[in-house]
């Protein structure tokens, strides 16, 4: 029995699984990420970047996919490439909109690899713009290259030829526009179901996650008088339909969705103090039904500074491209200074008034005392209003006989040379004015 037993204990023993060895906790195939600068600042509506640097730390180098969390409300990051290999790095470009709160943000960037995720953060500081430069722009082609029987509507070639307003178009524009330190467009709207409000969709897609922003030109004013009713109606329409934290729509942070006006019926006090009191009312309207405020700019009209609504006005502007200069920096709340490159309607001869000849010095001259001015909106008339010629979109070109002397084609090679005259003169306070100085 005793050897039995010893035999059968010796035989367990044999059994028995040898003890585990430990292994290293370090993963395999590790990499590390990290932000340079870690802080950065900017202006509402202007971008800023920073370089995100990976590095691997055991094992062989793995692709890194790159995303960003933590974006505040009119904030929006690209990373470029938005994949690297660990040991490389990418530019995180940030663009904020005029719609961006002024503050300090913490955001967060993840890297995530085959088996292990980094993060880095960086430290966004946004301050509101003293000084909003923006456009006025017409989303309703096609169908206006053929009107009034004139096919195409223009004096002029445009160096994008007749297109029509879809994404793919409306990002170049965009591309554009901000290089010349445009930071909103105030796009055409005559109302539901028009031309312009079908294209509305395209203009919010082809801003999406630039920082450029969008805000209505209520044209319904220009051909009647609207009803405080109907325009509450119609303002609502607009914010549900194109806004949101991450849209293009322009909603200032405590004012409210942007709103400019087009109340070109407005020749006398009468008139104009009655377009006042109706949009003050409305205003009333949109925050009794729907809770919501709009930031409001009207165009200027003879006693407008007298009626007893215009306190409640945020701002006013002029819409008159005939003349080259408008100066309403001192206007009741946010002043306005307008600049215009030139007037020639479709289908008058040249010098048929209401006219402005194009001139490339007048205009930098223009941009350099709408600098000064001190106005807090500094607003071009036009983008691309070809009907009026007065586009600063880039034209290769006059479609018929103009006099020696008259500017046809301000291409530049590639980029409008008005628009290149803005992006010299960017707008005091700007993110990319500072990096000049």
């Amino acid at each position: 029995m005793y050897l039995r037993l010893v035999l059968l204990a010796g035989l367990s023993l044999a059994a028995a699984p040898a003890p585990a060895v430990a292994r290293s906790a370090v993963p395999v195939g590790d990499f590390s990420v990290s932000v340079a600068p870690g802080a950065a600042a900017t202006v509402a509506g202007h971008p800023v970047s920073a370089r995100v640097i990976t590095a691997t730390t055991s094992g062989p180098a793995q692709q890194v996919g790159l995303a960003i969390t933590n974006l505040p409300a009119g904030v929006f990051a690209v990373f470029t490439p938005g994949t690297v290999t660990s040991g490389s790095s990418a530019v995180l470009s940030v663009r904020t909109s005029i719609s961006a709160r002024a503050g300090t943000y913490r955001l967060t960037v993840v890297a995530a690899g085959a088996a292990v995720r980094r993060e880095a953060t960086l430290l966004l500081t946004v301050t509101a713009a003293p000084v909003i430069r923006a456009a006025f722009y017409y989303p309703w082609f096609p169908q206006a290259w053929n009107q009034q029987g004139l096919d195409p509507y223009t004096n002029y070639r445009p160096t994008r030829g007749l297109y029509s307003v879809d994404e793919t178009v409306v990002r170049q524009q965009v591309a554009d526009m901000r290089y010349g330190g445009i930071t909103l467009g105030i796009a055409s709207w005559f109302g539901t179901g028009t031309d312009t409000d079908r294209h509305w969709p395209a203009i919010v897609r082809g801003a999406q996650d630039t920082g450029f922003a969008w805000a209505p030109y209520y044209e319904a004013e220009g051909r009647s008088d609207p009803s405080p009713d109907r325009i509450a109606t119609d303002l609502h329409y607009l914010r549900a339909s194109y806004g949101g934290d991450r849209s293009a729509l322009a909603v200032l942070p405590g004012r409210g969705m942007v709103v400019f006006v087009y109340n070109a019926g407005d020749l006398t006090t009468a008139q104009g103090c009655g377009t006042v009191d109706r949009w003050n009312r409305a205003r009333s309207l949109l925050r009794q039904r729907y809770g919501e405020t709009i930031y409001l700019s009207l165009k200027v009209f003879p006693g407008y500074a007298g009626c007893p609504g215009t306190p409640a006005v945020d701002g006013w502007h002029q819409y008159g491209p005939a003349r080259p200069e408008a100066d309403f920096s001192r206007a009741p709340g946010a002043g306005s200074y307008t600049i215009s490159p030139g007037f020639w309607k479709a289908g008058l001869p040249y010098t048929r008034a209401p006219f402005l000849s194009r001139d490339l010095v007048r205009w930098t001259a223009g941009i350099t005392r709408m600098n000064a001015s001190g106005a807090r909106w500094q607003l071009v008339t036009t983008y691309n209003e070809w009907g009026e010629g007065t586009a600063v979109e880039s034209s290769s070109g006059c479609r018929g006989p103009a006099p020696a002397g008259a500017l046809c084609d301000w291409s530049g090679g590639g980029r409008s040379l008005f628009v290149q005259a803005l992006h010299a003169q960017l707008p005091p306070g700007s993110a990319g004015a500072a990096a000049r100085r």
